[in-house]
């Protein structure tokens, strides 16, 4: 071993020291279930030399989900987790039928023979830190800013009817009135299956038989969960005032006075066109694959509370069970939490701030130490899961005679339900999104998210986008053809460009390609040739209708925080370990392809969901001296929701800067060993058919098992975990490591040395990152899509059918095409349906009266969607254009999870507008609504 070598050993050991978690002593695992991240083939056997590295050749999950494996947490049960002991049991809950009346509690005399065999547990035998836990819900640094602002002279008060609190009652007290529909009032506990599936069976759509209700409550008013989202912006006649430029202190104040002067300045122009508009939407489930089931196991003996989830949020989900039984009146005492989980089958935001993980940890301190399971059906899962926000949208656009913009007015209002969970960050991302694709000097928006009875909202896909880009794509056809001017031409006036600074006044730093993309959509068939595709359907009898719509997604939060590890076997084959949830978009996949250019090899495993890794890193995010990144031990943010569309940019970005450091700091070292060229750099190395080679020569090459063997043998890290943070730029950093001192996009980086379970820190040296008053911009990143949709109505029955759809989309670098392209046909799929079908009525006549199933709730089915691939006038097509990589994306992908479903459901009501002159601004558009419109 080299004197370098040793001296970093020795230094980098002395670093080290215990970190306690932010619970104080209690100790978290994260699990997966064996085998579910790991690449295999058709006949079992782990490709890995044959792999092309960076090449995708499957989906790592896609076997074993096709072949009907065990990766959801659905299809675990209690003989799969070998250590569990006791007896299974099976825990149900009750829910609130009103909100409007005094829960008295259940009346058991009604309750079916099985269902009374059970343990009935109601609200006032919980425990204050039960009834009520501690969620602390920390997910986009502006806005959690403002949160605490806001509440700091409010009263500290119990009870989510309050929204300045962010507690609630997770099981109704009897004397209380519920606080929402679905809200649970009973739980009941059964030691026995058929007991339990003989009792809900005969409790289905019974439950005015059991539950019992007193006197009326007085009528409660809507409450605005806070804090409320405000953004205008004036530069009009050499003065400017934006919220991102603002002293935050006193924006909200002159922020009253510069929306006086953006109504002056209008009423100045008796020559723009000033044009209102209204919408609203229905709420809408995620429809997940599997409905939310899990199980949980508190061993008694160990203090421990085992848990099997599909969740979107295990580092939430952790924090929140701590709460419930870390308090001083908790039932019992935790040392340790170990969660395993499952992926969670789609539902893109369904699961981000879900109650479900909470009512499984409730449930399981009723058991007596045995066992329970948790598992909604599906008419559970539409009565309590969290729904994509209704919304009622009004607003003004001005529009000069010259067709440029020069104010955004929008007023947006989100139905937030029971609990609070995102619902101000939903509203705040929409009003972002409420200027669209477009530059405005002024801007007047107003969002919040309310209060009420009914099912509680969650991010979903979109997350407040499709709202917003739906109001204000509509309103622009609607001034284009009021106008006579032709929509493209419209747009393409306004469009936003690096350089320019959206509504909130924060800059955009990043190329978007807008005027290009609208170049290729005016070209394509499907818009140039739109007045002879009418005619053709015509002919037909059939109404023909082509719409044109954009969106500019915002990706990522004010302030990201994400961690991942890399590890090497003896062999050379590699891991990669990630606090990111794969949600159905192929995370586990691009993740595990993407380090192949960097270290000569696909990933064999992929374990998603590691909440442990953070505290791995000992960084913290306390900065009591404010001394930010001068301090070595600081970064903003440890880690956030996996939303769907972080992979691109942030996941992949921390994976391949902590390849890089593996490479450098472990591998390159032992190829100078090996090769006997101590002052080797890696730019003179290459990586072909899975060996470190010379590019000019002159020595054998060096398989990955011969380099792997001399890490090994030389004490040489095996492993690395690098933690990264972006907040308009990436925080950096320089690292000594033993093949010398590297710099890294990271602001965390640690090893693991051969025989170590725990990785050993690297201090950072010479760190810089992202300014704080840069989260003020709100959002940094930005995913373009241009849609284009044809569609066919008949004026007899009302009923609309999707004939084609363009996409147009900036995705950057595309990792996996494969999954890029599922990805833009699962949004024009969800947005179909969000557009023409999904209807969830609010308040008993919707999904909380329990009897709602898929026979009520319609969705999208296959005829409802074009299926070919490439557009052709005679056949119904999707068609993706994805724009060629540049050198301005610095080789970064984009997230575009939501991209292609933002612009869809405006695009559809623009064909509709086309084709029968109705402008049809409530979704879902219906057949009774169309009929409507063509009757007024």
């Amino acid at each position: 071993m080299s004197t370098k070598l040793k001296h970093f050993q020795t230094a980098i050991l002395s670093r080290r020291r215990f970190l306690e978690t932010a619970s104080g002593a209690v100790a978290l695992t994260v699990l997966s279930p064996s085998g579910m991240g790991q690449a295999q083939t058709a006949d079992g056997t782990v490709p890995f030399t044959t792999e092309t590295p960076g090449v995708a050749t499957q989906r790592i999950d896609g076997l074993k989900k096709v072949t009907g494996q065990k990766v959801f947490a659905r299809d675990h049960t209690f003989k799969d987790m070998k250590d569990w002991k006791g007896k299974p049991h099976y825990a149900m809950y009750l829910r609130a039928l009103t909100t409007e009346k005094v829960f008295k509690g259940i009346d058991r005399r009604y309750l079916p023979p099985a269902a009374k065999k059970a343990r009935i547990i109601l609200g006032n035998e919980l425990n204050a830190s039960q009834r009520s836990p501690q969620i602390a819900i920390r997910r986009d640094l502006l806005v959690d800013e403002r949160i605490e602002e806001e509440a700091k002279d409010q009263p500290k008060t119990r009870g989510f009817d309050r929204p300045y609190a962010v507690v609630f009652d997770l099981i109704v007290q009897p004397g209380n009135v519920p606080d929402f529909l679905g809200q649970a009032v009973a739980l009941l506990i059964f030691d026995d299956l058929a007991e339990y599936r003989e009792a809900s069976r005969a409790m289905a759509f019974q439950d005015d038989d059991f539950q019992k209700y007193g006197d009326a409550a007085p009528p409660k008013d809507p409450v605005v969960f806070n804090p409320k989202t405000t953004y205008v912006k004036y530069d009009h006649g050499g003065v400017s005032f934006d919220y991102a430029n603002a002293n935050p202190y006193s924006y909200p104040l002159e922020a009253d006075s510069y929306k006086a002067l953006i109504a002056d300045a209008l009423d100045a122009r008796p020559d723009l066109l000033r044009h209102d508009f209204a919408c609203d939407m229905r709420a809408m489930d995620p429809m997940f694959m599997e409905p939310e089931s899990g199980l949980a196991w508190h061993d008694v003996e160990n203090k421990t509370l085992n848990l099997v989830l599909g969740t979107q949020s295990p580092d939430g989900d952790f924090s929140d069970i701590v709460s419930m039984y870390r308090s001083s009146d908790a039932p019992f005492k935790l040392d340790a939490v170990v969660l395993t989980t499952c992926y969670p089958g789609g539902g893109f935001g369904g699961r981000d701030g879900s109650p479900f993980s909470l009512m499984l940890a409730l449930a399981s301190a009723f058991t007596d130490g045995n066992p329970v399971q948790l598992m909604y059906d599906r008419y559970e899962q539409f009565r309590v899961g969290l729904k994509r926000h209704a919304t009622d949208l009004t607003g003004q656009v001005a529009i000069a005679p010259d067709m440029k913009l020069q104010n955004i007015e929008m007023n947006m209002r989100f139905d937030g339900g029971g609990r609070k969970n995102l619902s101000p960050y939903v509203a705040s991302l929409a009003a972002l999104c409420a200027g669209g694709s477009y530059k405005t000097p002024m801007a007047n928006i107003y969002a919040e998210a309310v209060h009420s009875e009914n099912i509680s909202g969650g991010s979903q896909r979109g997350f407040g986008g499709p709202q917003a880009f739906f109001a204000i794509e509509t309103a622009l056809d609607d001034v284009a053809a009021g106008q006579g001017w032709d929509p493209v031409a419209l747009r393409r006036a306004n469009l936003i460009g690096e350089g320019d600074t959206t509504v909130t006044g924060g800059p955009v730093q990043q190329e978007l390609r807008l005027r290009e993309m609208l170049d290729r959509a005016e070209a394509h068939p499907m818009w140039a040739d739109r007045e002879a595709l009418r005619d053709e359907y015509a002919a037909r009898g059939l109404t023909y209708g082509t719409g044109l719509a954009m969106s500019l997604q915002a990706y990522g939060t004010s302030g990201d925080g994400m961690v991942a590890a890399i590890t090497m076997d003896e062999t050379g084959k590699l891991t990669v370990k990630s606090d990111a949830v794969d949600m159905g978009n192929g995370s586990a996949t691009t993740l595990g392809v993407v380090i192949g250019p960097i270290l000569g090899a696909n990933a064999v495993d992929v374990e998603m969901g590691d909440y442990t890794l953070f505290a791995d890193t000992e960084l913290t995010t306390r900065d009591k001296l404010g001394t930010r990144w001068d301090n070595p031990d600081w970064t903003s943010k440890g880690v956030g929701s996996s939303s769907a569309c972080l992979t691109g940019l942030h996941q992949v970005h921390v994976v391949q800067q902590t390849a890089l450091a593996l490479l450098e700091g472990s591998i390159m070292p032992a190829a100078r060993i090996l090769w006997g060229m101590p002052d080797l750099q890696s730019s003179a190395t290459a990586w072909v058919d899975g060996a470190l080679v010379l590019r000019d020569g002159g020595a054998d090459p060096l398989p990955q098992d011969v380099l792997a063997g001399a890490v090994f043998e030389n004490g040489l890290p095996r492993g690395t975990l690098g933690h990264a943070y972006f907040q308009a730029i990436w925080a950096e950093a320089d690292y000594d490591t033993p093949g010398g001192q590297i710099h890294l996009a990271l602001d965390g980086l640690s090893f693991y040395m051969p025989g170590a379970d725990k990785p050993t820190r690297v201090v950072r040296q010479n760190a810089f990152g992202p300014a704080a008053w840069t989260r003020r911009f709100a959002r940094y990143v930005w995913a373009p899509c241009v849609n284009v949709v044809g569609l066919t109505v008949d004026r007899g029955t009302g009923a609309v059918q999707v004939e084609n759809v363009l996409s147009v989309l900036n995705a950057g670098r595309v990792h996996v095409p494969a999954l890029v392209s599922g990805q833009s046909q699962g949004g024009v799929a969800m947005a179909i349906s969000y557009a023409l079908h999904e209807d969830l009525p609010p308040g008993m006549a919707g999904p909380a009266n329990g009897t709602w199933n898929l026979d009520r709730y319609h969705v999208a089915r296959a005829a409802d969607v074009p299926l070919n691939t490439g557009f052709r006038p005679d056949a119904r097509s999707q068609e993706l254009i994805i724009l060629d990589e540049t050198p301005a994306d610095k080789g970064a992908g984009r997230g575009i999870a939501e991209a292609v479903m933002c612009s869809v459901a405006p695009a559809i009501s623009n064909a509709l507008h086309d084709a029968v002159g109705v402008r049809y601004s409530s979704l879902p558009i219906t057949p009774e609504k169309i009929l409507k419109g063509l009757r007024a």
